[in-house]
């Protein structure tokens, strides 16, 4: 019975949040056609008028997690975000459901958020509309060297844009969200994890050189699955964060694999303690 019950509620949040994104969609798409017309001071006002229906939409979602769902985000670190430089975001992929949350802890006192998306994603009704109304920079993630090239020109082209602008751009090191099955198939050398890739990252480095980087480790107590986080039956998400000066990272690559190696250890605490709570 009680499975049952989830699943309905799982149904009702996920129509929830369609309805809420639905409502802000047709203003969004206004405003991005609206600032194709080259006129600097009416785009700025376009942009302005874009980031306003995107934090209601972000608003809107945000309050069924914590009030109906009453999902506590338990962040750990300093949140607080230097509104004078432009902003990178690193984080792991667990599930769709990480976007969410990402959206929810950033975004009210922060900047908007764009992140990279799979070219594909464009065909997901909602989602992609959405996707393409803010112009997320799309990949193809093809591993040709002709397409790599295309995805790393597209990074930099959305991270000169963001370092121009009050915006945050997401990435997630990993590609792909995270599964047993796709670490066994990388070979990852984590538990929980999967190994990262520094091209896009130093792209976006080497073209917002005066960023500030927010490193940020998602952990769920009770599994990551997008379902199950809709369904009402988990009651606190984990959150580290941690911040740095682009300019003081050093090598990109050896920085990631340092974040790598403490963001295992945060995960293999916190799942394996969870699981002793569970059992004993």
């Amino acid at each position: 019975m009680r499975a049952i019950s989830g699943h309905i509620l799982s149904c009702l949040s996920l129509t929830a949040i369609t309805v809420n994104l639905l409502i802000w969609i047709p203003f969004l798409v206004l405003f991005a056609v609206l600032n194709l017309i080259p006129v600097k001071k009416f785009q700025h006002l376009c942009y302005r008028c874009t980031a306003i229906f995107y934090r209601l939409a972000v608003a809107g979602n945000t309050f069924w997690l914590t009030r109906v769902l009453r999902i506590d985000f338990k962040i750990h670190g300093n949140l607080r975000k230097d509104t004078t430089r432009p902003l990178i975001i690193v984080s792991n992929h667990k599930s769709w459901f990480d976007i969410l949350l990402l959206q929810a802890i950033v975004v009210p006192d922060g900047p908007i958020l764009k992140f990279l998306i799979k070219s594909t994603l464009v065909y997901v009704p909602v989602v992609g509309w959405i996707c393409l109304a803010l112009r997320f920079p799309r990949l193809t993630r093809g591993g040709s060297l002709s397409k790599n090239k295309k995805d790393f020109k597209a990074v930099s082209e959305v991270a000169q844009q963001t370092s121009s602008s009050s915006d945050a751009l997401l990435n997630f090191a990993e590609g792909t969200r995270f599964t047993e099955e796709k670490r066994n198939q990388q070979k990852s050398p984590y538990e929980y994890l999967l190994p990262p890739k520094s091209g896009g990252f130093k792209t976006m480095l080497n073209t917002m050189g005066d960023a500030q980087v927010l490193d940020v480790t998602v952990g769920y107590p009770a599994g990551g699955d997008f379902w199950t986080c809709l369904s009402g039956s988990v009651r606190s998400i984990e959150v580290w964060v941690g911040s740095t000066n682009a300019s003081e990272l050093g090598n990109s690559k050896q920085w990631l694999e340092a974040r790598w190696q403490e963001k295992e250890r945060l995960l293999q605490d916190l799942y394996h303690n969870n699981y002793s709570a569970q059992t004993s």
